[in-house]
């Protein structure tokens, strides 16, 4: 499970350096149809299936509350949570009682957890459609060699699907959504930061 986490952070990378791309007026009307879509979501809920650089499979479920809120709680008998509790997005594993935590802005989702979602188009390597489908590629404006996000909706009405993060070894992780409910009510205590035993005595 730890592989997500260290994608999500490491991320940004394609295998060559990557030039600026020029968008095309069809380009530039679905990234603005993108943005408006995450725009309209305060809440989201879905269940996931995550597929590993090395073909580890994992489950679970997915919350997400903008701005700054995500949960992916993965089913038994994994050992991880993993939380953005407005500020950080939070690793923790209770088998081994270990914590990592660092900002949302330094991940890949940071983009996606603002309170306005607004893509640099500088930042966007790609648009592909095709029939029934949308993908769209992001990768750091300022480090275009070290990682790339690609999303993946469908297209009838747009949704979002699919999400794969490859990293600057060139490693991909695929996380595919389903069952989304748009705009659900969430409890509040889903997205505050795990509770770590406390320390045992010496």
């Amino acid at each position: 499970m730890r592989t997500l986490l260290v994608l999500l952070v490491l991320c940004f990378a394609l295998p060559a350096a990557a030039q600026q791309t020029r968008l095309s007026p069809d380009d530039l009307a679905d990234v603005v149809r993108v943005e408006a879509y995450f725009n309209a979501i305060t809440t989201l809920k879905a269940r996931f299936v995550q597929l590993g650089p090395r073909g580890e499979i994992a489950e679970g479920a997915f919350y997400l509350n903008r701005p700054g809120r995500l949960r992916f709680a993965y089913d038994p008998p994994s050992p991880v949570v993993m939380v953005a509790d407005g500020l950080r997005l939070i690793y923790y594993d209770k088998q081994l009682d270990q914590e990592n935590a660092w900002p949302i802005a330094a991940t890949p989702l940071g983009p996606l957890l603002a309170r306005q979602v607004l893509f640099d188009r500088n930042a966007i390597l790609g648009v592909v459609r095709q029939p029934g489908v949308l993908r769209i590629t992001i990768v750091d404006a300022q480090k275009r060699d070290e990682g790339s996000l690609t999303l993946v909706f469908s297209d009838g009405p747009l949704e979002l699907r699919q999400w794969t993060v490859v990293d600057v070894q060139g490693l991909t992780t695929v996380v595919a959504l389903s069952t989304l409910e748009m705009n659900p009510v969430l409890d509040p205590d889903l997205f505050r930061p795990p509770e770590r035993p406390p320390e045992r005595e010496r």
